[in-house]
């Protein structure tokens, strides 16, 4: 069974803005590393209100790190995200706990 562990990958998510600032960086970081790559979103911004499906890179592992920059500046983290769940949907910013 180990074979089929080392074969999950992860799969492309919808990002729902919900507001109210856009949304102009997400990026993926090994857990718990804090080595964020480059952008899924590229040079896009995504308006509050709107949803983008994102591709992580096939090279992560399930769960991976996602930080979520806003035009406005502010910064949402979400450790431990599990990027294998298929149909998966998040939406941003969080609620607040």
């Amino acid at each position: 069974m180990p074979a089929l562990a080392q074969e999950r990958r992860p799969h492309p998510f919808m990002l729902m803005n919900l507001g109210p600032a856009p949304v102009v960086g997400v990026e993926l970081s090994p857990t718990g590393e804090q080595r964020y790559g480059p952008s899924l979103m590229g040079r896009v911004e995504l308006p509050a209100g709107s949803a983008l499906h994102l591709t992580p890179p096939s090279r992560f592992d399930c769960v991976a790190d996602l930080r979520i920059r806003f035009a406005d500046g502010r910064v949402e983290e979400r450790p431990r995200e599990d990027l294998c769940q298929a149909q998966r949907v998040l939406r941003v910013p969080s609620a607040p706990r």
